[in-house]
């Protein structure tokens, strides 16, 4: 699967299905903005990180800050790896997300790995906590959480990425527990369904 499969349309207020180009289906909330065929990166000391199949809160929160969210869901695929390295991998990814080559490295706390089952599929979540985070403008996020889940991928790629990153300490900063419930939703797409 080349592209991201088309966005799908459900009625104001309901969840969102987002599918993705792995084989896989996640909710975003309804008060999010579906963003299924977009894609958001970081760059920090000359590495990137990329995601798609995006799902974002607070868009443009921060006037100041170009494209600034304080929520952002995605997924990606990764090949050549274990379902275990893959995890630990995307959340050492949290450098460069909340890393900024002109200022102090961010503490990060990394959570134990968590092992779970989606659908029958093993899956493992890591969670990062982020603190000290450069603040380019005074409504940049001082801390943020970094979550990501690795499991296997039935398209595109042998494993699939899903991560979800919340800006805390700010006006309208989600709880923690909505990424709880957005990695519940991940299921294997179904696409005469619609998601």
């Amino acid at each position: 699967m080349e592209y991201p499969p088309p966005k799908i349309v459900v009625p104001d207020g309901e969840s969102q299905p987002i599918a993705t180009k792995f084989g896989l289906t996640y909710d975003i909330p309804a008060d999010w903005r579906n963003v299924s065929g977009g894609v958001a990166g970081w760059t920090t000391g000359g590495e990137s990180v990329v995601y798609g199949a995006i799902g974002d809160y607070g868009y443009k929160y921060c006037p100041e800050s170009d494209g600034s969210t304080l929520a952002l869901s995605g997924m990606t695929g990764r090949i050549g790896t274990t379902i275990d390295d893959a995890a630990l991998s995307a959340a050492r990814d949290a450098e460069v997300v909340f890393g900024n080559s002109d200022a102090a490295p961010p503490t990060l706390q990394y959570s134990q790995p968590y092992y779970f089952k989606i659908q029958g599929e093993p899956a493992v979540r890591y969670t990062v906590r982020a603190e000290n985070i450069h603040r380019q403008e005074d409504c940049d996020p001082h801390q943020a959480t970094f979550d990501v889940v690795a499991t296997t991928g039935f398209a595109t790629a042998p494993v699939a990425v899903f991560m979800i990153e919340l800006h805390q300490g700010l006006p309208d900063a989600l709880n923690h527990s909505i990424a709880d419930a957005m990695i519940s939703t991940i299921r294997r797409s179904d696409f005469d369904s619609g998601g």
